[in-house]
């Protein structure tokens, strides 16, 4: 476009345009200026305080209304809850208010022997590490604020990451950048696992890779001194999560894409690139040395997780969606992601969380992206590294799905640790990088043919959408009516895969993305005021009155739900979710040891009413349930008190104190009278 000549009045579209420009003007360095930078992140920043001011999450909390509440739910504002997400809202948030009710401490004293609440589980806790756990400071006000702090600042942390990697592969597009962010965001892999450990790893990893950008590029210390004290804080977040399954697919992107950046953009030798990398370095040992006091305090902890039979040491051979998805069906189910919210399993997995998918965008552009990188270094001897060390990642991630027999090289990256199903992370990492490597190479040269790159793409993207479709209305049906926007979805998905090679359509493309996005994952979690705390039920209150006057043990026997009440409450209790057994708290149930192999694992810890000694068993892998009679040698040794949604065979061991209907639960409290 040529430059109006003096007293050339430019129309109010060109002007807009070129106060835009002004506005989205790199810096020197090719980097954006910092109103690009900032606009976004304060934005999301006044959006998350505001609802966190206001107690506003997507907790699934009220499943528990479903049980102990009359009507609807008042705290419902949009939704409804997901008990398929009891992860969330049974045992992470039931030990969550449990911390609560005991003062925070690091060790919670529910179970005999107590639990380590500073691993594996994301718990409130007043110990040192905390610190590098941001979410769980909310919790040192209030239960309904640290909820909503809990859920909403990984969900800044991946926006914020998300679009600051985009805008610094693409300074110029800053609102292209924020579409994108949404999109990943809105990413049903995130919704159905949403949780600390599952968000932050991936928000990390783009921060990561950002920072290496910004440290070889920008000469400012300060500059690069912030970057490496971001990245190295969330480093010990990310790490101490110990999701690493979530963890490896976006650190492997990262990486490599990383190492793509450093010979992209290697600012002169190896000193002055050492130099440069030198706050991140030094972060990164900071980091490790933070990681190793933290594993060093809790060793005990660690060998009691590692010994348990479930999950133990997991370690999956390669090759293996050819064995679990044969159809590849589940892995290319995200254009049918509506039918996630079926709880019936079907060829897209045994529940919503296990059946989410991810877009494949990044599978469906990357021989386009081949070709975009063969063109540079054909036509101008420039090889678009960091295109390479992205590409690179993706083909690692699809040898361990779908190539057998290198399981060594495998083990050494971490990748057995991951089932197949959460390898599909690794496609939602590669989305925006990919988005942005493709823009970036179309603004810098178009070039006439470049149509033809997406025209390929969309015809790859509609292909993998119709073989899907295809194959589900003949062998599960059910599926394709409880997805009725799919038509919706792939259209969208494949018109982003055909006009991210098109200039000045990029936004267009960011924007069908986002559609895609949220036809398939704005509608999983509710948008919820507060969080039902089931010491405000009436059940609840009858307990801690019981325990209040005159404290002692308690077994809950019957459904998750008395588990549930034994757990927030905060009394001294058998009842539980277990990351791993209390050997004091077994010994008392199980003194010989016979059913060692059925409660040494990670297990909801529940009880049923029985005869004689209690007996262990797995209805599921992850649920130890035992039998319990009052008259027993444990009963009449160590519990003072039960509480029951379950009808008892008559016991003179038993004496009722009180009794409680809430709800769809009968709730009965009995003291265990000693022979």
């Amino acid at each position: 476009m040529s430059t109006p000549t003096r007293g050339t009045a430019l129309r109010p579209g060109d002007r807009l345009r070129d106060r835009f420009a002004r506005l989205v003007e790199p810096a020197a360095t090719g980097l954006p200026n910092w109103r690009v930078v900032a606009w976004f992140p304060i934005l999301i920043a006044v959006g998350m305080l505001t609802l966190v001011a206001l107690g506003i999450s997507g907790t699934s909390s009220g499943s528990y209304w479903l049980i102990f509440g009359s009507g609807e739910d008042p705290n419902v504002l949009l939704g409804g809850p997901r008990p398929i997400r009891s992860d969330e809202w049974l045992v992470q948030q039931s030990w969550a208010i449990s911390q609560v009710e005991q003062g925070l401490p690091p060790i919670n004293g529910t179970f005999p022997g107590g639990m380590d609440a500073t691993v594996l589980m994301e718990l409130p806790n007043s110990d040192w590490s905390t610190i590098f756990r941001p979410h769980l400071w909310g919790y040192f006000l209030s239960v309904d604020i640290g909820v909503a702090w809990q859920w909403w600042l990984p969900a800044f942390g991946l926006v914020v990451g998300t679009y600051l990697l985009v805008v610094t592969l693409l300074p110029r597009r800053p609102i292209t950048a924020a579409v994108v962010a949404c999109a990943v965001y809105f990413s049903p892999m995130f919704q159905w696992w949403y949780g600390p450990n599952t968000i932050w790893p991936t928000a990390w990893a783009f921060l990561l890779l950002a920072a290496v950008i910004w440290a070889l590029r920008d000469p400012r210390l300060g500059v690069r001194i912030a970057w490496a004290a971001v990245v190295g804080w969330l480093a010990v977040t990310t790490a101490i999560g110990l999701y690493v399954p979530y963890i490896v697919p976006p650190l492997l992107v990262a990486l490599l894409s990383s190492v793509g950046a450093l010979l992209a953009y290697r600012p002169g030798g190896f000193v002055v690139t050492v130099r440069r990398l030198g706050p991140l370095l030094i972060a990164a040992v900071g980091a490790g040395a933070a990681l190793a006091a933290w594993y060093l305090t809790r060793t005990a902890t660690f060998a009691a997780i590692g010994a348990t039979v479930y999950p133990g040491a997991r370690s999956d051979p390669t090759g293996q969606l050819w064995t679990q998805d044969p159809s590849l069906v589940g892995i290319g189910g995200g254009v049918v992601g509506q039918s996630f919210s079926s709880t019936s399993p079907n060829m897209l997995g045994p529940n919503p969380s296990e059946a989410a998918a991810a877009l494949l965008f990044a599978v469906f552009v990357a021989p386009a992206l081949v070709a975009l990188v063969v063109r540079g270094i054909r036509q101008e001897k420039r090889t678009d590294w960091l295109a390479v060390g992205a590409l690179t990642a993706l083909l690692i991630l699809l040898a361990y799905l779908m190539i057998p027999g290198w399981d060594p090289v495998a083990r050494l990256l971490l990748l057995d640790r991951i089932p197949v199903s959460r390898v599909r992370i690794g496609f939602v990492a590669l989305m925006p990088v990919f988005f942005a490597l493709i823009v970036r190479e179309i603004d810098r040269r178009p070039g006439a043919r470049t149509w033809i790159l997406g025209a390929v793409s969309g015809l790859l993207a509609a292909i993998g959408s119709v073989a899907v479709v295809i194959r589900l209305a003949i062998d599960d049906p059910l599926v394709l009516s409880d997805a009725a926007l799919w038509p919706v979805v792939a259209a969208a998905l494949v018109a982003a895969c055909v006009l991210v090679f098109i200039r000045n359509r990029a936004p267009l493309a960011a924007v069908l993305l986002l559609v895609a996005s949220l036809a398939i994952g704005a509608a999983v979690n509710p948008v919820y005021r507060g969080v039902l705390d089931l010491n405000e039920t009436e059940a609840g209150q009858a307990i801690t009155a019981v325990d209040d006057a005159e404290p002692g043990d308690w077994v809950g026997v019957g459904g998750p739900a008395v588990m549930a009440l034994v757990m927030q409450t905060g009394v001294d209790g058998y009842d539980g979710v277990q990351t791993y057994p209390s050997l004091e708290m077994w010994e008392e149930i199980d003194p010989a040891g016979t059913y060692e192999d059925a409660w040494n694992r990670l297990a909801h810890v529940r009880w049923e009413f029985g005869a004689g000694d209690p007996v262990v068993t797995n209805p599921a892998r992850d649920i130890a349930l035992v039998t319990f009679d009052p008259c027993a040698d444990f009963a009449q040794d160590h519990v003072e008190y039960v509480v029951t949604d379950a009808a008892p065979a008559e016991s003179s061991c038993l004496a009722e104190i009180d009794a409680v209907d809430e709800g769809e639960l009968s709730i009965t409290i009995y003291r265990v009278v000693k022979d």
